[in-house]
């Protein structure tokens, strides 16, 4: 398991268009903790983008590893409510990502 870097980012996601709304709770170089209300079933590749805290864009296709899923008023009260994002392939911003794990010393 690749070292995780805590940071809370906004994200959009889904399958055909990125209308689903979530916070990253950590990243990794191979992957994503996506806290959200709204998980796909595993194995479900999903298009995600994000901006770092400089607004830079990253786009990323990525696969369900994992999910739990919980009622949307309990998603931050449950540590592990979300999904775990195992990264396919970056669309663009591949350096504004791993920018970010450097800044967390993670890369």
């Amino acid at each position: 398991q690749d070292k995780r870097f805590t940071i809370k980012l906004s994200v959009n996601f889904g399958v055909r268009d990125i209308s689903n709304l979530g916070f990253t709770e950590d990243i990794s170089v191979s992957g994503i903790f996506l806290k959200t209300a709204r998980v796909f079933p595993v194995g479900t590749d999903l298009k995600i983008e994000m901006k770092n805290e400089q607004g830079e864009l990253i786009r990323l296709i990525g696969y369900v590893h994992w999910s739990k899923e919980v009622p949307p008023n309990l998603v931050w009260s449950i540590n592990d409510a979300g999904m775990g994002i195992q990264i396919i392939k970056f669309v663009c911003g591949q350096e504004n990502y791993f920018k970010l794990l450097a800044e967390g010393g993670v890369y």
